[in-house]
């Protein structure tokens, strides 16, 4: 098992993230119907604080993810990232920057907006796209067409339909344990564990319908369950999450019906604790899923690639292009370009150019059209690449008849 750093803490960014948005919904939509306003009042209060530290946790975890991030594509030292800016290109120049910035502003804004409960439909609405938009810089924001939208949203569900359910399950938890030895609150018990047992069979429902459709955008079949490393970890999340239903089942077709008896309410207590533990694990095969490549998605570049050279691969529906720059650092290069389908066919473009940005503010622009070469390939020779940095790469193809074909990716250029 690999030990990147970054699996950690991604790992660690989800947990925080599921346990911010989870919680700020079990608030309103578990919590404040089901309680008296008088413990609705402490329990707010209290839950307020997981909330706020689950949104510091969230914030430095993906501070730390974006600097881990920069020093893999700038193959810098953490040091050199953080001492020489090295995360601005990343922030400024990438998918994954324009996320973290939209992300960051939406916790400062559901942090401030915790002290008022009157702001309780802002709060969920800011608590769900702070959970939602990191389906962007997954594998489903990766994937071009109607059969990327259709991933992108399916995944943006899972990931809501995660938040409530193990999201939840800590204040849920919190909540049994207020209640052990209570007296006379049975009936708030009773009301609490209901309505979220109806959110978690609703969640269960969505996550089952998305999980499956995850599944088939990003595995070639079912084989890949168990031939290749990111089917076995899917299986494996499959296993942790049926044992996780099991649980969810027990707890509402067996436990539920005897409350408010003390057993039940420390059974659904442990139960939950049990749940809890499980989706930490999940979380944890996710965390690692999201660092391998799925089957589907995996394109070998034609003829291999050099040692020294930077590789980018870029595809949209129509077109994908393979760009090699070689060599990948800073001085006189030449650019390779193959276009192709999805098939990996030959793609018959008319013509194809270059366009590339330099990393610095205020760099002009590059363009260059590309000559075919007797290979199929096309060619940018003689280009001089300064400075080192992350480069906006634009490649236009023209087709026979139509419009242009633009594709656009960062390439790392080193020193």
């Amino acid at each position: 098992m690999t030990t990147d750093p970054l699996i950690l803490v991604r790992g660690v960014h989800f947990a925080a993230t599921l346990l911010a948005a989870g919680t700020t919904g079990f608030i309103f939509f578990v919590a404040e119907p089901a309680t008296s306003k008088t413990r609705f009042a402490a329990l707010y209060r209290q839950l307020t604080l997981w909330v706020w530290f689950a949104l510091v946790v969230a914030v430095i975890s993906g501070a730390v993810w974006l600097v881990l991030l920069a020093s893999g594509l700038l193959g810098a030292s953490i040091a050199d990232v953080c001492l020489h800016g090295g995360a601005w290109p990343v922030l400024a120049d990438t998918r994954f920057g324009l996320v973290w910035c939209i992300r960051f502003a939406l916790a400062l804004s559901l942090a401030g907006l915790l002290p008022w409960i009157a702001t309780r439909w802002l709060q969920i609405t800011i608590a769900s796209v702070f959970l939602a938009l990191p389906a962007l810089v997954g594998h489903a924001g990766a994937r071009p067409g109607l059969a990327g939208n259709l991933h992108l949203i399916s995944d943006m569900l899972h990931l809501l339909a995660a938040g409530a359910w193990l999201g939840g399950l800590p204040a849920f938890a919190f909540l049994l344990w207020r209640e052990r030895g209570a007296a006379g609150r049975g009936r708030e018990a009773i009301r609490v564990v209901g309505r979220f047992s109806l959110l978690g069979v609703f969640s269960v429902g969505i996550l089952l319908a998305s999980g499956l459709l995850n599944s088939w955008s990003l595995l070639n079949g079912p084989r890949d369950l168990i031939a290749s490393d990111y089917g076995r970890l899917v299986a494996l999340k499959i296993a942790l999450f049926g044992a996780m239903v099991a649980i969810a089942a027990v707890n509402k077709f067996y436990l539920t019906p005897r409350l408010p008896k003390p057993d039940a309410l420390h059974a659904l207590l442990r139960n939950s604790l049990a749940e809890i533990g499980l989706g930490l694990v999940v979380l944890t095969f996710v965390a690692l899923l999201g660092t391998l490549p799925p089957s589907v998605h995996v394109h070998a570049a034609s003829g291999g690639i050099p040692s020294d050279a930077a590789f980018v691969h870029i595809h949209t529906s129509e077109v994908m292009a393979d760009v090699m720059i070689e060599p990948g650092r800073a001085g006189r290069t030449d650019v390779t370009i193959r276009v192709s389908r999805e098939d990996s066919s030959n793609y018959p473009a008319k013509d194809v150019r270059l366009e590339i940005d330099p990393p610095t503010a205020g760099g002009r622009t590059i363009e260059r059209g590309a000559v075919k070469q007797p290979d199929g390939s096309w060619l940018v020779n003689d280009l001089t690449l300064a400075p080192s940095g992350i480069w906006a790469t634009r490649v236009i193809v023209q087709p026979a008849a139509g419009d242009p074909i633009v594709l656009d990716a960062p390439v790392v250029i080193e020193r």
